[in-house]
């Protein structure tokens, strides 16, 4: 029944294929096929390989350079270079020399330990400075510098200026030198320390800043060899109120007391006064800083219990007990006021007098018998008096009136003296002297506490010189000098002059 449209289709589908196979001849008769593009494959290029990280330029490790160095050639390097035995080392101070072999001082290094110091600044790129990290005996090292700084130490050199106008001389001295221990030690560890050191290394040598004190067989002999040129008597006491030494030229010889027992005259007031009216103030005041005799006078009465001057004789009586008694001073003492001769010739008053000169011992000079004193004694008051005020010693322990504050009242009054023309002439502008001077026609004398850079000391200068016939008085021009001369000598002794090298 459909033979026929079957019998079509393949009519059909027959020619299709005849046509089909005729286009492999004529290829311009068939249409352009479909093209599908094609993916090209992805390409992956070859890894180059990482690069190893060297040091930068300027790194060194163990003072060795290692700049464009790998890890491991720096470590060759390094281990190359401290395998070797540390040579040892020169070194020079002044005209000395001293040979250290860094193995003595136990020596000794890790490359390991350098390389990790070093590691962070390889990876960053950074150039890096590694010292050496060596254990190293830092004691036995200073031991051998210590001895070193012994052998090239140079003692500073005492010298003596001296004027030929006048009585004047001067300690002076040039400083020492020295190896700063501390200051070289860090040096002369860096270069032992170091693995390529020089041979020799350079110390310097530094000025000592020690001033020297000159010794006391030195001064002594100064002072003899001034007094020789004096042509009369010069007592001198010198006390260092630390350590106690003393300075001792006819230190006992009686002099003329003069206005050096004002001292002993207001420490009298102190002990016997508990406390002190205005009056009695200005008196002091008066006493210590002008020298007044009057104002003497009636502290001397004051402090025996009235205001006459038959209770100024007996507060002299009195202070001079005290002196002998109390602090067993010999030769010390005042038996009349001063400016009383006219009193007593009108009045036919006995007083108390020291046996007639000679007295004490020699050299001997002209001293009264009613107002003496003796350089040693007359220290002795201002080393309680400074005792006292610094809580100890026996005016504490004798007189219930005395303090401490009370002591140091004292030496601030002492402080006050306006007489410049002695002691203090021998002395730097602006030193604190705690001091009494006193004078009379053939004497001249000061003593108090000099109070220095160097050291706090007593001191008592007494000059004396027989007058000549027709001569009433020896002029200041010539006498306070030779005090300043003494006073000069001490402190000096005490702080030398610095001369330049």
């Amino acid at each position: 029944m459909h033979t026929r449209p079957r019998i079509a289709v393949l009519l059909l589908v027959g020619m299709l294929l005849l046509v089909a196979c005729g286009s492999s001849v004529g290829a311009a008769a068939v249409p352009n096929p479909t093209i599908i593009p094609t993916i090209a494959p992805t390409v992956v290029p070859t890894p180059a390989p990482t690069a190893v990280p060297v040091f930068a330029a300027g790194s060194r490790v163990a003072g060795v350079d290692v700049s464009g160095l790998a890890i491991t050639a720096a470590r060759e390097r390094l281990v190359a270079a401290l395998a070797s035995k540390p040579t040892p080392i020169e070194l020079r101070a002044g005209d000395v020399s001293l040979t250290i072999d860094p193995q003595t001082f136990g020596l000794s290094s890790s490359v390991d330990d350098l390389i990790g110091q070093a590691d962070s600044a390889l990876r960053a790129g950074k150039p890096v400075d590694v010292p050496l990290l060596a254990s190293l005996d830092d004691a036995a090292l200073r031991a051998q510098l210590v001895s070193l700084a012994e052998r090239v130490a140079t003692p500073p050199q005492i010298s003596v200026i001296s004027s030929t106008k006048t009585i004047s001389r001067s300690f002076a001295y040039t400083p020492g030198m020295t190896l700063d221990v501390d200051a070289a030690l860090p040096r002369v560890r860096a270069a032992l320390t170091s693995a390529r050191h020089a041979a020799t290394l350079a110390l310097t040598l530094t000025e000592d800043p020690v001033v020297p004190q000159v010794s006391n067989e030195r001064i002594l002999a100064e002072i003899q060899s001034m007094a020789s040129q004096w042509g009369g008597v010069i007592g001198v006491h010198l006390h260092d109120l630390k350590t106690g030494a003393e300075v001792r030229f006819h230190d006992k010889t009686v002099f003329a007391g003069a206005s050096t027992i004002k001292v002993a005259i207001m420490l009298n007031a102190y002990i016997n006064l508990a406390t002190f009216t205005t009056k009695q103030e200005l008196w002091l005041g008066d006493m210590i800083k002008y020298s007044d005799n009057i104002a003497a006078n009636n502290l001397l009465a004051a402090a025996a219990g009235g205001t006459s001057t038959e209770y100024a004789f007996s507060g002299a009586t009195q202070m001079s007990k005290m002196l002998a008694k109390d602090l067993g001073l010999e030769n010390l003492y005042l038996y009349v006021p001063y400016e009383a001769i006219d009193f007593i010739k009108q009045n036919k008053i006995k007083y108390m007098c020291g046996p007639r000169d000679p007295v004490g011992e020699k050299p001997y000079t002209e001293s009264g018998c009613a107002l003496r004193a003796t350089p040693y004694a007359i220290a002795q008051v201002y080393k309680v008096i400074d005792a006292c005020a610094n809580g100890s010693g026996p005016l504490l322990e004798k007189f219930a009136n005395l303090s401490p504050k009370r002591c140091q009242q004292m030496l601030d009054r002492l402080a006050t003296n306006d007489d410049k023309t002695r002691m203090v002439a021998g002395l730097p502008t602006g030193t604190r002297v705690e001091h009494k001077s006193g004078w009379i026609e053939n004497l001249q004398a000061d003593n108090g506490i000099v109070r220095s850079p160097n050291g706090d000391y007593v001191l008592s200068v007494y000059v004396y010189k027989k007058l000549p016939k027709g001569v009433s008085m020896w002029s200041d021009e010539m006498m306070a000098p030779t005090v300043a001369a003494f006073s000069r000598l001490a402190y000096t002794a005490y702080n030398p002059v610095r001369l330049k090298k």
